[in-house]
């Protein structure tokens, strides 16, 4: 049998074990990495200043993947490929959320809940964490987390779709808005445009204002891209030094520049399929510009 000398040593050394053991508490392991190069790239620019949302996507979008996105905000995304996940429930690391209204989605739109986010994680139920740009107006990249774009469309009355983008996709056109024929021509000298007619918008490079009325004073209705196509009502009118004719686009009715419309030809076996995206660049041509 133990003195009582040996039981007191005996339970302290007990103590002191017991104390040790919990002390030692295991250390947490780290989160892993995201293997998602989207979300990576994202994640590498948390709480640093990157400007308005959409800069940010694209400045995203280029590192991760190499493609270029356009300047409609939903034409944009299929400029660099994009692919549109129906069903948010099938939406992945990586994946883009964005608010938009999609009659107003071109290079200018500018309202309230117009935004874009990177997907971090799906949570499930239409939740997710995101990581975006200037959700503060600050110009911070911010990690947001139990993020419900349905929630967030709704107050803003605005639609939201979700893209995927990977390495090496191919440009295509987003639903309802149309390609341009790769054998688009300049405008004939002497071309005269007649209702009925069908022609398309001729201004590489630059967009042409769709007004409420013949002449450059009238009021902008809708901005149209190059390549797209017209049907011409009536006219022509001339005012402000340009030939104005009344058309039917897919933006809605309303008053063109003749000068900068081509009459569509049909397409060639030889070039049918063969398409290039709409808005390929933003910078403008003055006198487009200012029709």
């Amino acid at each position: 049998p133990m003195s009582q000398h040996r039981a007191a040593l005996a339970a302290i050394l007990v103590a002191v074990v017991a104390i040790f053991a919990l002390s030692v508490v295991p250390a947490t392991a780290a989160p892993p990495a995201p293997t998602n190069p989207l979300v990576a790239a994202a994640i590498g620019y948390d709480g640093t200043w990157q400007g308005e949302c959409w800069a940010f996507v694209k400045k995203i979008v280029r590192e991760a993947t190499g493609q270029q996105m356009g300047f409609d905000y939903r034409q944009g995304y299929f400029d660099a490929g994009a692919v549109e996940i129906a069903d948010p429930g099938d939406a992945q690391p990586g994946d883009i959320i964005q608010m938009v209204r999609d009659s107003d989605s071109g290079p200018n739109a500018d309202y309230p809940g117009l935004h874009n986010g990177i997907i971090v994680e799906n949570l499930g139920g239409g939740l997710f964490n995101i990581i975006d740009s200037n959700r503060d107006f600050d110009g911070v990249v911010h990690q947001r987390k139990n993020y419900s774009p349905s929630i967030a469309a709704a107050r803003y009355g605005l639609n939201f779709h979700i893209y995927r983008i990977a390495a090496g996709a191919t440009a295509k056109s987003a639903p309802g808005i149309p390609t341009v024929p790769s054998a688009l021509t300049a405008p004939a000298p002497g071309q005269v445009l007649l209702a009925g007619d069908r022609a398309r918008v001729y201004t590489p490079g630059d967009v042409l204002n769709l007004r409420s009325g013949a002449g450059r004073d009238a009021s902008v209705k809708a901005i149209l891209a190059h390549g797209t196509p017209v049907t011409v009502l009536s006219g022509p009118t001339l005012n402000s030094g340009l030939t104005w004719l009344k058309v039917s686009t897919p933006s809605g009715e309303g008053w063109v520049a003749a000068e900068f419309l081509t009459k569509d030809a049909a397409v060639t076996p030889s070039s049918a399929g063969a398409v290039t995206p709409v808005l390929q660049y933003r910078s403008f041509i003055p006198l487009a510009a200012s029709d």
